[in-house]
């Protein structure tokens, strides 16, 4: 398996997004001062959200080879959190 980069884990997480909501955009994924895991920016109808997702958990996907149920977990939390109205 090839050394995770920064450019590798926002390709996987791009598809994942994707495949959760298609009206989601992923803004950014950086690393986060620890550096053990990336901060993920998402935006959908106007609204952004972010989420911490531990590079554990993609190394884990990456080796499964796509069917890894944690990160899609992860994700899902954050997806869903942007599609709350607040009223």
């Amino acid at each position: 398996m090839p050394r995770l980069t920064l450019s590798i884990a926002e390709e996987t997480v791009r598809k994942e997004v994707q495949k959760l909501d298609k009206r989601v955009q992923l803004l950014a994924v950086n690393e986060t001062k620890k550096k053990d895991a990336y901060r993920v920016t998402l935006l959908k109808d106007g609204r952004t959200g972010s989420a911490s997702i531990k590079k554990d958990l993609v190394r884990e996907y990456l080796a499964e080879g796509g069917k890894g149920n944690e990160l899609r977990k992860g994700l899902g939390k954050a997806v869903s959190h942007l599609s709350i109205k607040y009223r």
